[in-house]
């Protein structure tokens, strides 16, 4: 058997990885801050929108639906070059010993 090393992982990736993990984590933060600043009663009245308090509420929907949609799209781009590196790996002689064709 062969042993296989992995492939270094893109700067595309990277960024998308890192882009991802500062998006949810951003998130939830927010969520954080959304349920204590409610337990401990500093919220304002809901739709008086004063403050940092509006940009606070909307940020997880909109962060957790791109980190989402990242997430698919590095899927994707894995996918492609593990792919690409698995054609890349293969034997280029059609038929023949061990590929099961006759």
């Amino acid at each position: 058997m062969t042993q296989q090393t992995p492939q270094a992982a893109s700067r595309l990736q990277r960024i998308l990885s890192y882009i991802i993990a500062a998006l949810v984590i951003i998130s939830l933060v927010c969520i954080a801050a959304v349920l204590i600043g409610s337990a401990l009663g500093g919220m304002p009245e809901q739709g008086s929108g004063q403050g940092i308090w509006p940009v606070v509420f909307v940020l997880p929907m909109i962060g957790l639906s791109v980190a989402f949609i990242l997430v698919i799209a590095l899927i994707v781009i894995t996918g492609r070059q593990r792919s690409k590196a698995a054609k890349a790996a293969r034997p280029s002689g059609s038929g023949g010993a061990g590929t099961g064709k006759r």
